[in-house]
């Protein structure tokens, strides 16, 4: 079973990490955004790609 002070110090720990927390400035929030953007397109294109062969190759080797 759970411990209820195991609990309250994870509780502690957590309001610990928010409190260290800040508000990313333009800056940063953009180069971010730019870089989930990036990978969001290039996961895509791999998974498009791998869509595209596994169309394509059966059908040559018919």
């Amino acid at each position: 079973m759970i411990e209820t002070q195991n609990i309250g110090d994870k509780l502690k720990e957590y309001a610990n990490v928010l409190k260290m927390t800040r508000k990313p400035d333009r800056d940063e929030f953009l180069m971010t955004a730019k870089v989930s953007i990036a990978v969001m397109f290039a996961v895509g294109f791999f998974g498009f790609v791998i869509y595209m062969l596994m169309n394509l190759l059966p059908r040559a080797f018919k």
